[in-house]
């Protein structure tokens, strides 16, 4: 639920932050490709031209919304080989060089990237490969290898780089390791961190970093930058930007590939449906869930982020704003209180899910928390189940 913790993080001051606004028009960063985002890299733009980088950075906003992107562009404007450091649009990359087309590719080798299921330095064959070991987190080990490396002098850049995507699956014990590297940064380390809610993350761990906020697209600005920027025609842009959530990274995926389309529609249709569904049928599907979990675990986290962006959309309808705006509706302040209660219980589903809880009761318990409405009308009721994917159908009394 971090769209709804941005306003009160903003008070907290654990760390230097830069909250943009959506804005009307959608820059593109001066060159970097990061849409909407105008605000955080027009920071980073001063840092670099003032020799003046944090050694750690803090990229919060939701999936999709650009911090991957904004993080590589970092990264190839610190190592592009076409820079003139006397000029001053020096800080835009020019991603045709060498060096920016191996991190745009994954494959430099002063870039790293931490994420679930990487290398660590632990003994043991099967032991140093998380990819294909089921691993739901970041681990400890894979931090204490970024901590070796980290030690280590770039091979060709200025500066070794370490993209945690995202900081959001660091194990505990993991972001107790990474406190270290943030406290005694080695002197050419440059540490940038995603997440979706940096609330969430250990406060020792948000307060050793700049924190900036990329916030989603208005969906009119996020329609008029894919017709202008990525070739969609408008009634399709339209349609995107809409599904998407403002997020333009998010935006692509559906737009490249419609199989995103049919889960999203499908999961809407199930969470619709559950609304009005019995104990009896709810805990049918989480026990089918839980089934899948274990083979499809990036698909059942998908299907929860969809459910969660319908409540957000629910939350937004009951405060009287449509697609982020004011809509002159009235406010229902129970619906609002259910709408947050049902977030809640998503973020907490998601969590216990990737931290290894009982898959069973975690769904189990998530089913048991998500509030319940009246039957959905023939219109809300027009998809099948996106559990029909995997072939199967919850059992039904």
């Amino acid at each position: 639920m971090s769209e709804l913790v941005h306003s009160a993080a903003a008070s907290r001051g654990t760390a230097a932050e830069i909250a943009p606004p959506a804005p009307d028009a959608v820059p593109d960063g001066g060159g970097w490709g990061v849409y909407g985002q105008e605000l955080a890299v027009a920071s980073l733009r001063r840092a670099l031209r003032a020799g003046r980088l944090a050694h750690a950075y803090l990229l919060a906003g939701p999936a999709g919304v650009g911090r991957a992107t904004l993080g590589r562009r970092l990264a190839q404007a610190l190592c592009c080989e076409q820079r003139d450091t006397g000029a001053a649009e020096d800080v835009a990359p020019c991603l045709l060089c060498p060096s920016c087309r191996l991190i745009e590719s994954g494959a430099a080798p002063d870039v790293e990237t931490v994420s679930i299921g990487g290398l660590c330095d632990e003994a043991g064959a099967p032991h140093r490969d998380h990819a294909a070991d089921g691993s739901t987190r970041i681990r400890v080990c894979q931090v204490r290898r970024l901590e070796r490396l980290a030690s280590l002098a770039p091979f060709q850049a200025a500066r070794r780089i370490f993209l945690i995507d995202s900081a959001d699956d660091l194990q505990h014990e993991a972001a107790q390791a990474l406190l270290k590297t943030l406290e005694e940064p080695p002197g050419r380390t440059l540490l940038l961190l995603l997440a979706s809610d940096p609330e969430a993350l250990p406060a020792t761990v948000r307060s050793r970093c700049q924190l900036l906020r990329l916030t989603p697209l208005a969906p009119r600005a996020l329609a008029r930058s894919l017709a202008e920027h990525a070739d969609v025609d408008e009634v399709e842009a339209a349609r995107l930007a809409r599904e998407s959530g403002g997020r333009y990274g998010t935006a692509l995926r559906l737009h490249a590939d419609p199989s995103h389309a049919v889960l999203r529609e499908s999961a809407l249709a199930d969470i619709v449906r559950l609304t009005a569904a019995d104990r009896a049928e709810r805990l049918d599907y989480a026990d089918m869930l839980a089934r899948r979990w274990p083979r499809e675990r990036a698909s059942v986290l998908e299907l929860l982020d969809h459910w969660r962006g319908w409540w957000r959309d629910q939350l937004l309808a009951a405060a009287g704003l449509a697609g982020g705006q004011p809509s002159g509706a009235d406010t229902d302040p129970d619906a609002a209180s259910e709408s947050a209660s049902a977030l809640a219980a998503l973020e907490r589903a998601r969590a216990h899910l990737l931290a290894n809880v009982v898959a069973q009761f975690a769904l189990e318990v998530l089913m048991l928390d998500l509030p319940r409405r009246s039957a959905p009308t023939r219109e809300e009721d027009g998809a099948r189940p996106a559990t029909t994917q995997a072939g199967e159908q919850p059992n039904r009394p």
